[in-house]
């Protein structure tokens, strides 16, 4: 069991070595195997195919899947005077982490550019960790014309951009330089601004 844990967790780690290197597309049995030192039947045996390892990777590094249980934990014991709180600080972590990292900037490359169903599969899972946390300000918003699901998919959306765009055109958008620590606590600050901007709206309404 110790050496079938350590095997797969090579092959994972394979996988994301070869997409920092040459992207998703560089992902093959045999170039898996080989950097990962195990015999490529041990793919098919514990994974049953390379859509299966590729899956159990996403699981262990996409933002949403990784962090889904202390995320869980967190908006269980995060009051309802504080959700506002609870949006902002996971926008602010989503664009820390998908900055810092390569491989997922790869998957999202690959799951915006491509018609697969494995990756329409993993979208959908993401989305439906995303809803759990937005469910927590339906009471807020209910009965209000805010639309706090649409302002959180253009902010998503919006971070997955700027990243992207800093990777392969520079780092400036917007006369903002977010390679920098004073780039990035711009954007961080919008986040929060943008945010508490939808909450102050409906508040006004419910008044």
């Amino acid at each position: 069991m110790k050496n079938k844990k350590e095997t797969k967790q090579k092959l994972i780690q394979a996988v994301g070595e070869i997409i920092k290197r040459k992207g998703f597309a560089g992902l093959k049995i045999s170039k898996i195997a080989n950097l990962a030192e195990v015999d490529r039947k041990l793919i098919y045996r514990y994974f049953t195919n390379l859509d299966g390892l590729i899956e159990a990777y996403v699981k262990e590094n996409d933002y949403w899947m990784l962090f889904s249980d202390v995320l869980k934990e967190v908006a269980e014991e995060t009051p309802s005077s504080n959700v506002k709180g609870l949006i902002v600080a996971i926008l602010q972590n989503q664009f820390r982490y998908f900055y810092s990292g390569k491989e997922m900037q790869e998957l999202i490359l690959w799951e915006i550019s491509q018609e697969n169903p494995l990756m329409r599969s993993i979208h959908h899972a993401r989305e439906s960790y995303g809803q759990k946390f937005l469910a927590m300000t339906d009471t807020h918003f209910q009965r209000t014309s805010v639309n706090i699901r649409a302002v959180t998919a253009l902010l998503v959306g919006g971070i997955y951009y700027t990243i992207l765009h800093a990777r392969f055109n520079g780092g400036m958008i917007s006369d903002i330089d977010i390679n920098t620590d004073v780039g990035q606590d711009s954007i961080l600050k919008a986040l929060e601004q943008i945010v508490g901007w939808a909450f102050e709206a409906a508040d006004k309404e419910l008044l």
